[in-house]
This record gives C-alpha cells, structure tokens and sequence, in this order.
C-alpha cells in the first residue's frame, strides 16, 4: 500500500464533513463509540418501525432512502438535543470586567 496525498485530502474532506454536521457526536473517542452504539440502536428502531408500518414489504429505493434520511435525521437531532441539555447544566464562569 502507497501513501496517497489525494486520499488522504478525501479522508480528512470527509472527517471534516461528519464533524461539522454532528459535531456533539464526534468530539473525542469515547464519544465516537457511544454515539455510534447510539445510531445503530437509532437505525434498528427505525428498521423495525418501518416494518412494523409495513413499509419494508415495498423493496422500492425510495424506502430505503427514506429510511437512511430519517435515522440520521434522529441522530442529528439527539445530538442537538444533548448539547443544549449539557450546556443548561453547566456552568459557565462569569468574568468582571
């Protein structure tokens, strides 16, 4: 294997693209891992409610584009939720000028 200069401009392209848009999720390493259980548990639970509704049974790309679009949908939006629950209870230091 030889070291690419372009691969690694594309790794760290798409490093920067998941940091940005889920950015409560990819702080450090634990957090990476936790999350991670987090989306596949995200991803059975919307696997499992759509076949529970019975949109499985149509085998269109169009469900399973859906699908993917609503489990990263939930996952953005638990990571914003827990980033304003963190920041409602931490504490901040105030600074006198």
């Amino acid at each position: 294997m030889n070291w690419n200069p372009y691969q690694d401009q594309k790794n760290r392209a798409f490093s920067s693209l998941l940091t940005s848009l889920f950015p409560e999720q990819t702080k450090t390493l634990p957090r990476i891992i936790v999350w991670s259980i987090i989306f596949l548990l995200d991803l059975i639970a919307v696997a499992g409610g759509a076949y529970y509704l019975g949109l499985m049974d149509s085998g269109s790309k169009i469900t399973a584009v859906l699908l993917i679009a609503v489990c990263v949908g939930l996952f953005w939006l638990e990571g914003v939720l827990w980033g304003a629950v963190t920041k409602l209870f931490t504490k901040k230091e105030e600074t006198w000028l």
